[in-house]
């Protein structure tokens, strides 16, 4: 079973009886609202998509729609599906206190050491500037960014990941299947952590894979409004990350 396929029988149950009352496919994110007041958001992919402007469904076709069927696109190929199945989702995710770690900062819960040579799987902005000169290496892949400075191209990941000891991944890697690839080649990393907005918190989906730490969010009732707006005007999270509740928990 592959990892996003636990993923949707890790949150079916938690779906099973609610429905689709509102979704928001924007530039950067999409979002869903069920009718149980519960929200989720994934990141939309548009740079996976084959056309330079890539061409959204309208979204008025999936309210009312049971929340387990749009889930169910977290096994389809398609990018948007399973965007959407991802945000679905994230939007029934509920963060287990034996799993939470105190510190939501991924830095602080997984810290670095002068020595360590650190992979990041997509350019994590954030956790580059903080770590960068305090680390002795840091490789970066990002297939958006293919050919920048900086960048491993991207067939060196099977000879530059084993040097890692710590690997952040983006979440969207898990969005569009990439990190179960990428995992037996992290193998001498202490660990890896699987990080952003967009990350489903199910330690349990993860367990087995490698993935040590998962680090995302969850999205405060009264912020639903709020981020639904914002997806529609195209908003990305680094945008709207003042709505959102940060978690990291720990796998196992």
């Amino acid at each position: 079973m592959t990892l996003l396929e636990r993923l949707y029988e890790a949150a079916a149950p938690r779906l099973c009886g609610k429905r689709v009352q509102d979704v928001r496919i924007g530039s950067h994110l999409v979002g869903v609202l069920l009718d149980s007041g519960e929200f989720g958001a994934a990141y939309a992919l548009p740079g996976e998509r084959q056309t330079p402007e890539p061409v959204f469904p309208d979204p008025a076709r999936y309210v009312g729609m049971p929340a387990v069927e749009l889930a169910a696109g977290l096994k389809q190929e398609d990018l948007v599906a399973r965007a959407l199945g991802m945000a679905a989702a994230n939007a029934v995710a509920r963060p287990e206190p034996g799993h939470c770690l105190e510190d939501p900062d991924a830095l602080t819960t997984v810290p670095v050491r002068p020595a360590d040579t650190v992979g990041l799987i997509g350019f994590i902005r954030s956790i580059h500037r903080r770590i960068e000169g305090r680390v002795n290496r840091i490789i970066v892949f990002d297939r958006s960014l293919d050919g920048e400075p900086g960048i491993s191209p991207e067939e060196q990941q099977p000879e530059l990941l084993p040097l890692c000891d710590v690997v952040f991944v983006t979440g969207s890697a898990v969005t569009n299947g990439t990190l179960e690839a990428v995992l037996p080649w992290c193998r001498r990393a202490r660990d890896i952590v699987v990080i952003g907005p967009s990350t489903p918190l199910y330690p349990e989906a993860f367990a087995g894979t490698g993935v040590t730490v998962i680090a995302g969010a969850t999205w405060p009732p009264e912020h639903h409004q709020a981020a639904l707006a914002g997806i529609g005007e195209g908003k990305a999270f680094h945008d709207m990350h003042g709505l959102t509740r940060r978690w990291a928990l720990r796998v196992g």
